[in-house]
């Protein structure tokens, strides 16, 4: 029982590649902060990819 309630607040991540044009990071990012890095004027020029998308 105790493992089914870990699983409700464990947060998915995805494996990542993420430019910004100069360094290429590997990260695991949420799909939240997928979503933010990809709308987000802050991160205009910034590509992020999930790895199985590669």
């Amino acid at each position: 029982m105790f493992e089914k309630i870990k699983k409700l607040f464990k947060k998915e991540t995805f494996p990542c590649i993420v430019w910004d044009g100069k360094i290429m990071r590997y990260l695991d990012l949420t799909q939240k902060q997928i979503d933010e890095m990809n709308n987000s004027s802050k991160y205009k020029n910034w590509k992020v990819t999930k790895k199985e998308e590669c």
